[in-house]
């Protein structure tokens, strides 16, 4: 299996992980969010508190979209064909940093203005699937691979009878999140996993093939997300049937919400995986699922402080 580390997390009130992290030797809670394709990311207002500058930088890349390529331009080196996107953004250079078991040296950052000022970072699955990864939010841990001939293995370990589906990943390696098909109503939708989303989501729009509807029997009304008002409502709708592979998911409810650059994705947060433990086989292209029998709910004290709605 090739184990290469465990990582202990603690929760949110809401149930997302944290792992332990610090730059240049502070310490700062960091939420693990494999539903974001990005690597490391850093918030200001931590960087501000510890005195760590940050600097606004611009960047230009080339995109052949007839190859399917991204290439970055040196100056004056232009190609025939294809666009030139320039992006703007904030960047931090921190002396050492840990982030579980990453730890690095004289690294720059990407850094943003997070909503959540409780956290200092986010750990996204550009860090977190470079290996096979084992989410056990029920155990609370997360815990890393490397396995080696083990192609047509079983690897969930702790369950023989684990269902395992395939996952389609970017072949260019832009975006290391990976998708899967589930069925709900008879109907497939593709899906991803999320550890930084307390509920399991789905766009408004792609809800009614599935037979997902607001008025159902036993849906109830949300708040609406931070800064939406009444006219874009949340509704918790429950599924009356949901499958993965081989593994029935049952008393399960999904929030239809309006998304309207999701691309019509199934998202499932903490309220799936707290219930079901999970390996991303990043090596065999495959995510085994299992049930928790009896999952204990870990709900943490860590606060999450929004910026107040415009």
């Amino acid at each position: 299996m090739g184990e290469l580390a465990t990582v202990p997390l603690t929760f949110t009130a809401d149930l997302r992980p944290i792992m332990e992290a610090n730059l240049n030797g502070a310490p700062i809670p960091a939420v693990v969010n494999i539903g974001s394709a990005q690597n490391i990311v850093l918030n200001k207002k931590t960087l501000d508190r510890l005195g760590i500058k940050v600097r606004h930088v611009t960047s230009t890349r080339f995109e052949d979209h007839k190859n399917g390529t991204i290439n970055y331009v040196p100056d004056g080196n232009f190609l025939p064909s294809g666009v030139f996107v320039v992006t703007e953004g904030v960047n931090a250079f921190v002396d050492h940093a840990d982030f579980g078991r990453t730890k690095l040296r004289d690294s720059w950052y990407l850094v943003e203005d997070f909503m959540d000022d409780a956290f200092g970072a986010r750990v996204g699955a550009g860090n977190l699937l470079q290996t096979d990864l084992e989410v056990a939010l029920d155990e609370g841990y997360l815990k890393h691979f490397n396995p080696e001939g083990c192609s047509s293995q079983h690897l969930a370990y702790w369950d023989p009878k684990a269902v395992a589906v395939p996952i389609r990943v970017d072949l260019w390696k832009r975006d290391p999140r990976p998708v899967f098909s589930v069925n709900i109503n008879g109907k497939e939708v593709w899906a991803l996993l999320s550890t930084a989303t307390p509920y399991s989501y789905l766009p408004a729009s792609a809800a009614g093939p599935l037979g997902l509807k607001p008025g159902a029997t036993g849906a109830t009304q949300e708040a609406p997300l931070p800064g939406d008002g009444s006219d874009k409502p949340v509704w918790s709708v429950p599924v009356g049937q949901m499958s993965i592979g081989g593994l029935e998911v049952k008393d399960f409810k999904i929030r239809l919400m309006e998304l309207p650059h999701s691309g019509g994705l199934l998202v499932l947060g903490t309220d799936f995986l707290h219930r079901h433990r999970t390996y991303i086989a990043m090596s065999q292209r495959q995510v085994y699922f299992s049930a928790v029998k009896n999952p204990i709910l870990k709900h943490g004290s860590v606060d999450v402080v929004p910026h107040p709605a415009k």
